[in-house]
């Protein structure tokens, strides 16, 4: 029922405009929608600026680029939402990830790991975006925004983090939530949609079986049992993004460790927070107008910071955080950082 879910959306965004592309990465094919911003909205207009001879002539501006990165074992359809508001002000790129919606990964592979994903989104970002665009994340999403931030200052000029998971915690701060993403306990996908959700949908309930296969499936399980201690973020990594960021936290999330939200609050200089009170881990799917509200803010907010600002001001937090050990894969390979 997701599969066809998937496909409805699909023609509604024709609909609407969207041009539907497919794009070859590191042998992933990548599928991806791009809406261009709504007619007359701010990004599409035009300023008067001196010419050479002096004359006064009018230069439409270019629309700026959002992508939208999705989380763990979900699609671009997790974005449909926050859309429709995001056209006013940008052009808006949102794929799906190797493994997931339409997207598929090299010919004879079932799933790619994470710095495979980190490599495609890169290659993905540069591809579309060539002169720069803000990226948003959520849960693995974010995660794999803040690696972008931080090898490619050049590809990104803000960040939007919708409850981001990726933190080098202690390895017994993930073993929850990877207990119930691999949905391998009865009972264990009811539990996972009442910890993501603050008020689960009722329509929900009629795709928990195509949830339990995809948390099941190898995109989800086998990439969280291959996760080396360098896939999560590092203090040192950190302290290599500069460009405007901000931290939306839907409250209510249950899913992924409070930890989270503490690291990136420490560790994320200059960071902006924004908390949702009553949204669980994806607040574009449960508070749409509030996020799509705050992510229409973010090139103001990277105006602000580079008047305000010079180059190479922003470092990481003051706190430090041990490298995790290589031995181990999988959760356990978590930095097992003392708690401050």
């Amino acid at each position: 029922m997701i599969e066809l879910l998937q496909h409805v959306v699909n023609l509604e965004w024709r609909r609407r405009g969207a041009a539907v592309r497919q794009v070859r990465l590191a042998g992933s094919l990548v599928w991806y929608a791009e809406f261009q911003p709504k007619p007359g909205a701010p990004a599409t207009a035009a300023r008067a600026v001196h010419a050479p001879d002096g004359a006064r002539r009018r230069v439409l501006l270019e629309p700026p680029t959002v992508v939208l990165f999705h989380g763990l074992g979900a699609s671009s359809m997790s974005f449909h939402s926050v859309i429709p508001q995001l056209r006013r002000a940008y052009r808006v790129i949102v794929p799906d990830l190797p493994g997931c919606g339409f997207s598929r990964p090299p010919k004879g592979r079932e799933f790619l790991s994470f710095p495979e994903l980190v490599d495609v989104a890169e290659k993905f970002v540069a591809r579309i975006a060539p002169r720069g665009a803000y990226v948003v994340g959520n849960s693995m999403g974010g995660w794999i925004t803040v690696k972008l931030a931080s090898r490619r200052p050049d590809l990104v000029r803000g960040i939007a983090l919708l409850n981001p998971g990726g933190p080098a915690l202690r390895a017994e701060d993930w073993v929850d939530f990877a207990r119930i993403m691999m949905a391998e306990e009865r009972g264990a996908v009811d539990e996972w949609l009442q910890r993501v959700f603050h008020k689960p949908p009722l329509m929900m309930r009629f795709f928990m079986s195509e949830v339990r296969r995809i948390l099941r499936g190898p995109p989800v399980g086998q990439l969280i049992a291959t996760l080396t201690a360098e896939d999560f973020l590092s203090e040192e990594e950190m302290a290599q993004v500069r460009c405007p960021a901000v931290l939306v936290w839907g409250e209510r999330d249950r899913l992924i460790p409070e930890g989270c939200r503490a690291f990136y609050l420490r560790k994320l200089k200059g960071v902006r927070y924004e908390p949702i009170p009553d949204c669980g881990h994806c607040p574009q799917l449960e508070c749409p107008d509030r996020t799509a509200e705050i992510l229409l803010d973010l090139p103001s907010a990277s105006a602000k910071r580079s008047a305000a600002a010079p180059v190479g001001a922003r470092g990481g937090g003051a706190a430090s955080t041990p490298v995790p050990s290589r031995r181990r894969g999988g959760v356990r390979a978590v930095a097992r950082a003392p708690k401050s």
